[in-house]
C-alpha cells in the first residue's frame, strides 16, 4: 500500500512539475494569418454620418492603381453615436477580429486605440513629408508618443461668429477683435451703446460635458498653454499661463443677480454657464449674441435664418461674419481653437496592411475629399482641396483661414476620465465655486490619481500553475503524513 501510494503521488508531482515547467513557455496566442491570395477583400468601418462619403468613392479606389489586388472593399456602420461606435470598435477590436481592416475615428481616441496595441504604426508607411499636406491640428491629433497613427479624414473647428452689422455700426470690424482683451472691449462698448437687456456680450458652450473641456482648452491655449502635460509626460495645470487665462475669463462672467449687461463691465450673462451647442446656438440665432463662439455647422443655420442673412450681392453677408478665436497677444503663430473631426487607423490585427494603408491613403487624397465636400459638406483635412473649391461651397475657405490656429485636445488613454475631470473644475471655476488656483490644484490631483499606477496584476497564463503548485505542495504534506502513519 505505502508503494502504490508513493508511486500515485509521484505522478501528481510530475505532473503538475510539468504544468507549471510549460507556462514559462510563451506561445502566440493569436490566429496564424490566413495565406495571402491575389484576390484582397478590405473592410472599412464609419459612422453612419461619414458611411455615404465613404461609399461613393469606393469604385474609384478600386478602379485606381492604389487598390492593387483589392477587389472588394465592404464599408460597415459603426454606429450613430461616438459612443457607439467605440463600443464596436473596442469590442472588434479586443476580440482581435481580422476582418476589419481601416478604422474610422474620432480625433480624440488616438492614445487609446495606439496604447491599446490597436493600431497599425504608419511611421514605416508614410512617405516623406507626406503629413505636411495635412492641416496641422489634424496630423497632430494623428499622433501619439511621437509616432503616426492614422491619416487625417475630414476636420472641424472652433470658430468665432459675429455680428458684422453691431461692430460696423460702431466703427469695428474683424482687425479690432484680434485679442481677447479687445473682444472686450468692443463687447462692452456695443453693449452699452444698443441699451439692450437681452443683448449678451458673448456665448459658447461652457456647460459640464465634452464641450466645457473643449473652451476650456481653447481658453488655456489661446495664453499659450497648448497641452496639460509637460516635457515628461506629467500634468500641467497650476502653471500661471492657465491660471491667468482663468482669471481673465471669470472676470467676464455677471453675478447671478446681474441680467442686463448694458450697464456693466461684464460680457457674459451667468446663464449662459449651462449652454452647450443647441442653447448657444439658439441665443446667437435670436440675434442675442455679438459674439458666438461655435462650430460650422451654425454657418448653414445662421445663412437660413432671415434675422440674420442679410446680403449685399451674392454670398456677402452684411450681418453676420465669421473669424479666428482670439488670443491674448494677437500673435499669428498661437493656438485657440479646438480641433474636431475624422482620423482612419488600420486594424494592427489585419491581414491587408498595406492595402489598407492604400485605401485610408485615397480617402484622404483630394479626389475623395473633394468629393465628401461637394456633396455631403464634410470639411477636407487636405490642404490642397481648399485651392479649388465646389461651386457653392466657398463659403468653407472661411474656416480654412482659421485652421492655422488649431490644437488637439489631451492626447493620452485615459481621455474621456481625464476630459470628465477638466469639465468638472472648469465648471468650479467659472461658477465661482472655486478660485482658478484652487480648481487647478485640484484638477493636477485628479489627474495624478487617474495615472497613478493600477495594482499589479499576475501575468497571465501564470495563475493556474501557481494554483497547482500550491495544491502539489499540499499533496506531498499529505503524503509525508500517511508515511509517518504506515510506519506506526
Amino acid at each position: 500500500m505505502r508503494k502504490n501510494l508513493n508511486k500515485k503521488s509521484l505522478a501528481v508531482l510530475v505532473s503538475l512539475l510539468m504544468m507549471l515547467s510549460a507556462s514559462f513557455f510563451i506561445f502566440p496566442t493569436g490566429a496564424a494569418p490566413e495565406p495571402k491570395t491575389s484576390a484582397i477583400t478590405l473592410t472599412i468601418a464609419v459612422t453612419s454620418e461619414q458611411f455615404d462619403a465613404v461609399d461613393d468613392v469606393i469604385a474609384g479606389f478600386l478602379a485606381s492603381p492604389m487598390a492593387g489586388n483589392v477587389t472588394v472593399v465592404n464599408v460597415v456602420s459603426s454606429g450613430d453615436t461616438a459612443d457607439a461606435q467605440l463600443t464596436y470598435f473596442q469590442t472588434q477590436l479586443a476580440a482581435m477580429d481580422p476582418t476589419l481592416d481601416v478604422i474610422g475615428m474620432d480625433v480624440i481616441w488616438t492614445a487609446l486605440f495606439a496604447e491599446n496595441g490597436w493600431l497599425e504604426n504608419l511611421d514605416s508607411h508614410l512617405l516623406p513629408n507626406e503629413m505636411d499636406n495635412y492641416i496641422g491640428g489634424m496630423v497632430d491629433s494623428t499622433q501619439y508618443n511621437g509616432s503616426t497613427w492614422a491619416f487625417p479624414y475630414f476636420f472641424n473647428l472652433g470658430v468665432l461668429f459675429y455680428r458684422k452689422d453691431l461692430l460696423t455700426a460702431y466703427g469695428y470690424d474683424e482687425d479690432d477683435i484680434d485679442t481677447w482683451a479687445e473682444l472686450n472691449a468692443t463687447a462692452n462698448d456695443i453693449l452699452e451703446q444698443e441699451n439692450d437687456a437681452d443683448l449678451v456680450g458673448y456665448v459658447a458652450q461652457f456647460d459640464n460635458y465634452e464641450g466645457g473641456t473643449v473652451n476650456f482648452q481653447e481658453w488655456i491655449g489661446s495664453n499659450g498653454a497648448t497641452d496639460i502635460f509637460d516635457s515628461m509626460g506629467d500634468p500641467d495645470l497650476t502653471n500661471p499661463d492657465i491660471i491667468n487665462a482663468l482669471t481673465f475669463l471669470k472676470a467676464l462672467i455677471a453675478p447671478s443677480d446681474t441680467t442686463d449687461l448694458s450697464s456693466t463691465d461684464y460680457i457674459i450673462a451667468r446663464d449662459a454657464l449651462g449652454y452647450n451647442e443647441g442653447t448657444s446656438e439658439g441665443k446667437w440665432s435670436l440675434g442675442e449674441a455679438i459674439f458666438c463662439r461655435q462650430w460650422p455647422y451654425v454657418y448653414s443655420i445662421t445663412i437660413a435664418n432671415s434675422l440674420l442673412n442679410a446680403t449685399n450681392g451674392p454670398d456677402n453677408y452684411t450681418q453676420f461674419g465669421i473669424t479666428e478665436i482670439p488670443t491674448f497677444t494677437g500673435a499669428v503663430d498661437e493656438k485657440s481653437s479646438c480641433v474636431g473631426g475624422a482620423i482612419l487607423g488600420v486594424s494592427a490585427y489585419s491581414d491587408a496592411k498595406e492595402a489598407a494603408v492604400n485605401l485610408t491613403r485615397y480617402l484622404s487624397s483630394n479626389e475623395s475629399q473633394y468629393s465628401a465636400l461637394d456633396t455631403y459638406s464634410h470639411f477636407p483635412a487636405l490642404i490642397d482641396t481648399y485651392s479649388t473649391l465646389p461651386p457653392g461651397k466657398e463659403f468653407v475657405e472661411l474656416f480654412f483661414n482659421a485652421s492655422g490656429r488649431t490644437l488637439a485636445r489631451p492626447k493620452h488613454k485615459d481621455y474621456p476620465e481625464i476630459s470628465d475631470a477638466i469639465s468638472d473644475r472648469f465648471t468650479e471655476v467659472i461658477s465661482c465655486q472655486k478660485t482658478p488656483t484652487e480648481g487647478m490644484t485640484d484638477l493636477q490631483q485628479d489627474i495624478e490619481d487617474i495615472l497613478s499606477p493600477a495594482p499589479q496584476l499576475p501575468i497571465p497564463g501564470f495563475e493556474l500553475p501557481i494554483v497547482f503548485l500550491g495544491i502539489a505542495a499540499m499533496v506531498s504534506i499529505i503524503v509525508l503524513l500517511n508515511r509517518k502513519k504506515l510506519r506506526r
